[in-house]
């Protein structure tokens, strides 16, 4: 007997994070990086980014797999009002790593759900206050962990949870990027329940 779900859904996200939290909740679905364009739009809010790019990573793929359940997710972290972007390299993660410490960085964490001529949208936000540390521990944390492909230069479900002081969030699974309760709330709206047979 299998100890996966019987899932029929694609996930919009080549994420390797939000692929691993789906197969932990036992899904078995069809990965798809969506091609779109995530230029920033001036005067646009973090959560407005955040929810924009989730539905468009959804409504791109969409058109690949137009009879399936479609999931898009994005997350969007900023500082003072200034985005914090996914750094790509060490040294731009170690400078941004250090702007956050002694410092709370909001993260809004977008879901878009598409199946048929439903179109559901959910925003988390959630709070990371950082302790404080100096230039040399966030250096020696990256240089293990290597998060350039994070938004805020570390994984919280990592090692990066010894840089965390505080997290407040009203769905603790958000922050690693595919927000789990907010899924479950849209599938019920579909009126599916994952755990029926």
């Amino acid at each position: 007997m299998s100890n996966k779900l019987a899932t029929n859904w694609v996930l919009a996200s080549a994420s390797k994070h939000r692929r691993k939290q789906l197969e932990l909740a036992g899904c078995e679905v069809l990965c798809l990086a969506a091609d779109i364009d995530e230029s920033p739009i001036d005067g646009e809010t973090p959560k407005k980014r955040a929810s924009r790019l989730a539905m468009s990573k959804a409504l791109k793929v969409r058109e690949t797999y137009p009879d399936r359940l479609i999931i898009g997710s994005d997350q969007v972290a900023h500082l003072d009002s200034k985005l914090l972007r996914k750094p790509g390299n060490h040294e731009d993660a170690l400078n941004q790593l250090c702007r956050s410490a002694g410092q709370s960085v909001f993260f809004e964490t977008a879901l878009a759900v598409v199946f048929g001529s439903h179109q559901l949208t959910e925003l988390i936000t959630t709070e990371i206050e950082f302790w404080p540390f100096d230039r040399t521990q966030a250096d020696h944390y990256l240089k293990l962990e290597q998060p350039y492909d994070a938004a805020g230069s570390f994984y919280s479900e990592a090692m990066g949870q010894w840089l965390i002081k505080r997290h407040q969030s009203e769905d603790p699974s958000a922050i690693v990027g595919l927000p789990m309760l907010a899924l479950n709330r849209c599938l019920r709206q579909l009126g599916i329940n994952p755990l029926d047979q």
